[in-house]
């Protein structure tokens, strides 16, 4: 059974948790992100609101999908590495 949330009943520490999963995805690192109040939250220093959170996860989200892409386009260069050194060889 797959459960769907409404954000109205998202819990701030889930909104964390899930922005900290598609941050670190695509810098690497942990933002620093507190609930503040009701809906506010600072990210990173920034005061931020709820819906501004639920947009730059999915910003994040697409873009460490379009890294990942990237990623799987450029062949590994030990790969490359050893290819040109059996040629050479040849």
């Amino acid at each position: 059974m797959q459960h769907q949330h409404d954000g109205a009943t998202l819990t701030p520490q889930h909104i964390i948790d899930t922005f900290q999963r598609a941050y670190r995805r695509v810098y690497n690192r942990d933002a620093q992100v507190v609930h503040l109040f009701a809906e506010w939250y600072r990210v990173n220093g920034e005061i931020v609101h709820r819906v501004t959170l639920f947009g730059e996860i999915t910003r994040l989200r697409e873009l460490a999908k379009q890294q990942e892409q990237q990623r799987r386009a450029v062949p590994d260069r030990t790969m490359i590495q050893r290819l040109i050194a059996k040629l050479r060889g040849v």
